[in-house]
């Protein structure tokens, strides 16, 4: 009977389309004049932020420290500091500095 059910449920979520993203850890960030174009599919981020700093020429300090899940998430043509502010929700005690 417990097999019968589980079979069935298995085939349920099969039918309903759950299923694991095919193209999962996939990163794609973009910077251009102070806008942000973030494409993020279950990509921790620190990742995100590493990319960022080498993509942005920004320095971000403690990027070690941060830990978390990982993020599906996708900006386009958002001001930075927006950006910013939605990557980093889940962080505490962070600070965003202007660029120089």
């Amino acid at each position: 009977m417990t097999k019968t059910l589980l079979r069935c449920v298995f085939l349920a979520a099969m039918a309903a389309g759950v299923s694991v993203p095919a193209s999962a850890g996939e990163l794609k960030l973009t910077m251009q004049n102070g806008r942000v174009t973030l494409i993020a599919d279950n990509v921790p981020v620190r990742q995100i932020l590493q990319e960022w700093a080498r993509i942005g020429q920004t320095r971000i300090v403690n990027l070690e420290k941060l830990s978390g899940p990982n993020v599906t998430l996708q900006l386009v043509d958002t001001p930075e500091r927006d950006a910013l502010d939605i990557l980093l929700r889940s962080a505490t005690g962070y600070i965003a500095a202007p660029r120089t």
